[in-house]
């Protein structure tokens, strides 16, 4: 015959023994105690840490002892918690027959270490796309507008005309004016002697008559001031 008492008492020697900051005691008879479980690792941002309860049934360890786990330090979510019940559930369940609350001290203790890292290792990772995507955007704004073929022939043609335009100044030219594109009444006149001549026809009686002949001489004058005109303008550029 199983003698539950002596087993549990071994056990509770043991474990004291064990966790003898973390241990507990409730009650003897039956024994009842908590153990604090702190997990290897913390999270560097926050603290956790669990409490195991346990309270010893007649016949344990033949049966399952009354448990429970608080959350003493930190935030789990109920999915996490679940996760270590279950586990902490399954490894009692697979020691049946002998002491069982060490390993479901340890199971609950490498559960949450676990689930810290894998926390960790997720925000860590948020953190790092995050970087990521800012040096992506970073880059995007200094590389500008992407200089493709047709950007480039673009860019050069404004570039060439503004050179040229600089060059023409530089020599001291001047831009065509429209207006000195449209001809003189001299111009005319050298074009067409005729429209003086046309244009005395339509004279009324009274009008003053317009010697045609005066208009031909002070055209002979004026190309004999254009030509030399033009002499000094080569000599000035000869001499450049």
């Amino acid at each position: 015959m199983t003698d539950y008492k002596e087993e549990q008492a071994n056990e509770l020697e043991a474990l004291q023994s064990i966790y003898p900051d973390e241990y507990e005691e409730i009650s003897s008879d039956p024994g009842e105690f908590t153990i604090l479980i702190v997990p290897d690792e913390q999270d560097g941002e926050d603290t956790y840490s669990l409490k195991l309860n346990v309270k010893y049934t007649e016949t344990y360890p033949d049966t399952l002892p009354e448990f429970s786990i608080d959350v003493e330090e930190g935030e789990l979510d109920q999915e996490d918690f679940d996760t270590i019940m279950k586990k902490v559930t399954e490894s009692a369940e697979e020691a049946i027959g002998m002491g069982m609350v060490f390993s479901m001290a340890s199971t609950a203790k490498d559960s949450l270490t676990e689930i810290i890292q894998a926390n960790k290792d997720s925000r860590e990772n948020e953190e790092h796309e995050q970087i990521q995507r800012e040096l992506e955007e970073e880059e995007k704004r200094k590389a500008g507008t992407k200089v493709t073929s047709e950007v480039f022939m673009k860019w050069k043609t404004a570039f060439d005309a503004e050179m040229a335009e600089k060059e023409r100044l530089e020599k001291g030219l001047k831009k065509e004016d429209p207006k000195l594109l449209k001809p003189t009444g001299r111009q005319l006149f050298e074009r067409d002697h005729s429209l003086a001549k046309s244009d005395a026809t339509f004279m009324e009686e009274g009008d003053v008559d317009v010697d045609v002949a005066l208009f031909e001489r002070e055209l002979v004058i004026s190309d004999d001031e254009d030509d030399n005109e033009n002499d000094v303008l080569r000599n000035i550029r000869a001499s450049d």
